[in-house]
């Protein structure tokens, strides 16, 4: 999935979903620690452009960087990701 033609992200500014795109495809290769980097990492740089993920950009995001890792560690992704939201509740 390309999140530049997701339809989520069409008020996205290109250069900053360039550059998602760029470290979502670089995630294939990491371990489990270094995936959850890249979501802060993410979260960061969003920060600092000042662009706020609407859930429906935060599902996008979160399916796409979950097609990058092992079958056989999607359930441990799920529940990081359930025990993040969790958390910020």
């Amino acid at each position: 999935m390309d999140l530049r033609k997701h339809p989520a992200f069409k008020d996205v500014d290109r250069d900053f979903l360039t550059t998602l795109q760029g470290t979502i495809n670089s995630s294939s290769s990491k371990s489990d620690i270094e995936v959850f980097g890249t979501i802060m990492a993410i979260s960061n740089e969003a920060k600092k452009k000042n662009i706020n993920f609407t859930p429906e950009m935060q599902g996008a995001l979160l399916e796409n960087l979950k097609t990058r890792i092992p079958a056989n560690k999607h359930a441990q992704f799920d529940a990081f990701i359930s025990l993040i939201i969790s958390k910020m509740r």
